[in-house]
């Protein structure tokens, strides 16, 4: 029989240690005759990340980790191949960002040289063409950062295409004759507006390089190539991510027409919407962000048939070989988990790794999307976690904690989260808002956020707060709020323009519009020209849009958290903060971690942070954790 007792002071299962164990990031898949490699992010190895083989288990050693940096965020760091009847691992390493080959278990050797001095060269979304590898190269030098195409062979490197800033998935045809790959250019980011374009291959040279398609309006990525003159790629033209094709004449045809989202924001180099299948038929994913699906298109007939499994959000780094297909997703009941499709039938056919669950289930809530109307009778939609645990029936209405995600064009599944479920365990319900502006719900969605961040964002989180106080899901006195990076941005925001939350957690939270855009990182240099609008043109908006301008109205309780190897918000954002509260007598608290950057990656930190925004929570509302 559970025992009553006050929210927040119910005892979990969950420990924070248990967070940092189940932490594995498991990332991209390939093949790699036969067997299946894959990469896993390992918090108890100081957030290595290390390459493994289905057959050999990890053949990438410590203290090597495959971890590009291109674009601050990185993506695929890796690639396997055979050479002379041996597999070869390619990787980026991340402490010199250098690109090396070695067989599996051996010793690595570098195939890149030494960046000049005052420069730094990175590389990420390799590929193999005939006996050279192929990749895209980030390369600083005086502050300043271009890109190109490179090719890689023991002559050395030589630049391919250098007419971009942006690049990503290149892809060569089957023949070997064209080579195509996505492009962009400043102020755009990738969901903004793209360019399909495509060069042939003369002698290892790109020739005669031109646009297929694309526009400053449409986004279109992850090309993949089904013959020799016709590419299957990912396009919102429909005000949705569907499936196209297009020949090299420039004929395209939509191939898929569905409201729903089959792309990602690619906040990745290296995500995948498409993968060709041998018999043709193509693998893909779609779906509300609440339940989606892998399913397979054939190409011919435009029918799609979904794949039966009880996982309800999937990763765009899945692959497949024969009639095996492997992704990375997760559900209601179940952690990250890299299974196998059987893609005669259909239907997963075996879990090949599984973050095991620290926990029973019966301790994991059961998230829902939820939808309410906003400003101006916007929809606002959102995923609930309730408070969860069978040992404990609350003594009153639980906290709630709000989440602001970040980009801010993402947004948040119906999948257990593990540190969700450290509060939900404890009597703390959970609220993930995927305010106006987040992807999932169609280009129309994501537009909303146009030069509307800092207005939409916090009008839609707290929209969704006063519907769970009305319906009586929520205390008015009792609601918290978290968020990292734009979510951090959000959690400032709404404290500093209004009464609704008890105290809040920034992890490296935007405070100052003005001076993220001029420190931050080359990807995301311009991305306030369309969330805020252009710099210097609008710094009044700027400024009015500051939390930082904003802060003498801050009255709320606040918790910081920094990296202090942070490039994308940079410490200095944080500390502005911390000075508020210091000097308004604010209750706060400020942490920072060496070694860590934009998200935390090693146990320690993990620990740290869930431990100690627990406590400060506890301490705001008057509830004493268990640990």
């Amino acid at each position: 029989m559970s025992k009553v007792m006050k929210p927040g002071e119910w005892k979990s299962p969950l420990t924070a240690a248990m967070l940092a164990e189940a932490g594995n990031i498991i990332g991209w898949t390939q093949t790699i005759e036969g067997d299946l490699w894959w990469d896993e992010t390992r918090p108890s190895e100081g957030g290595r990340t290390v390459i493994v083989s289905r057959t050999q288990g990890d053949i990438l050693p410590a203290p090597w980790s495959a971890q590009s940096q291109v674009h601050e965020y990185g993506g695929i760091s890796w690639l396997g191949f055979v050479r002379d009847g041996n597999p070869i691992l390619a990787f980026i390493n991340k402490s010199d960002q250098r690109i090396y080959l070695t067989e599996p278990k051996g010793e690595p050797t570098p195939i890149t040289p030494l960046a000049p001095e005052f420069e730094m060269h990175r590389y990420i979304e390799m590929i193999l063409v005939g006996d050279e590898i192929w990749c895209i190269r980030e390369r600083h030098r005086d502050s300043k950062v271009t890109r190109d195409l490179i090719a890689i062979s023991e002559k050395g490197i030589r630049s391919l295409e250098s007419s971009s800033h942006f690049y990503s998935h290149p892809r060569i045809s089957p023949d070997g004759k064209h080579l195509a790959w996505i492009s962009w250019e400043h102020p755009l980011m990738p969901w903004d507006g793209t360019e399909l374009r495509v060069g042939e291959v003369d002698q290892g040279q790109l020739t005669n390089v031109r646009v297929l398609t694309g526009s400053q309006e449409i986004s279109s990525l992850s090309p993949e190539w089904a013959t020799n003159d016709v590419i299957y790629f990912i396009c919102d033209k429909s005000g949705w991510w569907n499936l196209w094709k297009i020949d090299l004449s420039g004929i395209q045809t939509q191939i898929i027409k569905e409201e729903s989202e089959w792309g990602y924001p690619l906040w990745k180099l290296g995500f995948r919407s498409i993968v060709i299948l041998k018999n043709g038929k193509i693998l893909c994913e779609h779906g509300p962000v609440d339940s989606r699906k892998m399913t397979v298109v054939d190409p011919e007939s435009n029918i799609f048939s979904d794949i039966a499994a009880e996982l309800n959000h999937f990763k765009p780094t899945f692959s497949a070989h024969e009639n095996k297909g492997y992704t990375v997703g997760s559900g209601i009941s179940s952690p990250e988990q890299l299974v196998e499709i059987d893609l005669e039938i259909l239907k997963v056919s075996a879990i090949i790794v599984k973050i095991e669950p620290p926990i029973d289930p019966r301790y994991f809530p059961n998230p829902r999307e939820i939808k309410i109307t906003g400003e101006n009778g916007r929809a606002v939609f959102a995923i609930l976690h309730s408070a969860q645990n069978p040992d404990f029936t609350e003594s009153e209405k639980v906290p709630l904690l709000v989440v602001a995600h970040g980009g801010p064009t993402d947004h948040e599944g119906a999948s257990v989260k593990l540190i969700y479920t450290y509060f939900t365990s404890r009597g703390i319900s959970v609220i993930d808002v995927n305010y106006g502006g987040s992807s999932g719900y169609g280009r129309e969605y994501r537009n909303v956020l146009r030069g509307q961040w800092g207005i939409i964002d916090r009008e839609d989180v707290i929209s969704v707060v006063d519907a769970l106080i009305h319906e009586g899901w929520a205390d008015r006195e009792k609601v918290l709020i978290r968020g990292g990076s734009a979510g951090g941005f959000t959690v400032l925001n709404v404290l500093v323009n209004s009464d609704h939350f008890a105290a809040g957690a920034s992890y490296f939270g935007v405070g100052d519009c003005t001076a993220f855009a001029a420190e931050t990182h080359d990807f995301e240099s311009r991305y306030l020209d369309s969330l805020v609008g252009p710099y210097p043109e609008q710094k009044i908006l700027y400024q009015q849009r500051s939390p930082i301008t904003h802060s003498d109205r801050l009255s709320s309780p606040l918790i910081i958290f920094q990296g202090l190897d942070d490039k994308v918000v940079r410490p200095t954002q944080s500390e502005a903060f911390r000075d508020v509260c210091v000097k308004s007598g604010i209750k706060y608290e400020y942490m920072t971690f060496e070694g860590e950057g934009h998200g935390f990656q090693r146990a320690t930190s993990i620990i740290a942070c869930a431990e100690a925004e627990l406590k400060f929570f506890g301490e705001v509302l008057g509830f004493r954790p268990s640990y």
